[in-house]
């Protein structure tokens, strides 16, 4: 059980009040006695919630911090500083194991201290390196590579064939054989039942640090840079390029072939039918770019 000495050195910010014994971290709506909190915004209620609350301690900007009187620990971006201790003090340990009802080709190339869940599938092309977990039912085939400390969550699957077809003299949809790669960085985490296609010829790539959320589909040729969050259920088409830092908003569109910039954010359902400057915001069907509320 930390204390929130121990935890301010951790987040190196600066304590104020006594200090206590922290036995978990709350939402401000749970809050209570023993627990640690995160303040972001001037919200008269829950400031009034945590002065009526002896032992807590909250996370908080230093300009709210001179309106609490409970223990708190200053920091630029509260939320962050929440995750970080959430993640150091409050998780729960994660078993490594690779799943007896798994399928892991012998040719399979597996780092130290993989996890692999029931029912997935591991090609013999797949390298995957350490630390990283793969959930359960995922399907992983062809010329693989993940990276290190990677999160591969259920239900998803990687390598398979992309949608491509060339039509025939007679009508027939010919499929295009796919025989590239995927190479996936580290730290990425790609949530439940998505799907990232081999290349056509080439790479699929998906750079370090990228977050996804569940349904998403990236097809073949992609190339995504660090560090971008792709919200649940978009759908980037094939051969298209998204810079780093980018935001990807749920339910997106994106068309084959165009450029999403650096620091580039499609907002909610968004579809994208034309290339995206490096830091614009784009919204709408067709997108458009909107003024920057910031």
């Amino acid at each position: 059980m930390p204390t929130a000495r121990e935890i301010s050195d951790y987040l190196n910010a600066r304590m104020l009040g006594p200090d206590i014994s922290v036995c978990g971290a709350r939402s401000l709506d749970s809050a209570e006695p023993g627990s640690i909190v995160f303040l972001n915004g001037p919200i008269d209620a829950y400031i009034s919630k945590l002065n009526s609350i002896r032992d807590i301690v909250c996370v908080t900007t230093p300009d709210l911090s001179g309106r609490l009187s409970c223990t708190r620990l200053t920091h630029e971006y509260p939320r962050l500083a929440f995750c970080l201790v959430l993640d150091r003090y409050f998780s729960p340990p994660e078993e490594v194991s690779i799943s007896s009802v798994s399928e892991v080709d012998a040719d399979a190339d597996i780092g130290v201290d993989v996890s692999i869940g029931a029912g997935s599938s591991i090609g013999p092309e797949v390298k995957i390196g350490s630390d990283t977990r793969i959930g359960s039912g995922v399907v992983i085939s062809g010329n693989v590579e993940i990276g290190a400390e990677c999160i591969v969550r259920p239900n998803a699957t990687i390598g398979e064939n992309g949608f491509g077809y060339a039509i025939a003299s007679d009508g027939e949809p010919v499929s295009f054989p796919h025989t590239g790669s995927v190479k996936i960085g580290n730290r990425v985490e790609i949530g439940s039942s998505s799907n990232i296609a081999r290349a056509a010829l080439d790479h699929t790539i998906i750079g370090d640090h990228v977050k996804m959320d569940c349904f998403v589909s990236i097809a073949h040729n992609v190339k995504v840079g660090p560090r971008t969050l792709i919200g649940a259920g978009a759908i980037i088409s094939g051969s298209t390029i998204i810079g780093a830092d980018a935001w990807i908003g749920p339910n997106v569109t994106v068309i084959d072939k165009v450029t999403v910039g650096d620091c580039a954010h499609v907002g909610l359902g968004s579809v994208v039918v034309r290339s995206v400057e490096s830091g614009a915001k784009v919204l709408g069907n067709p997108a458009r770019k909107i003024p920057s509320t910031r």
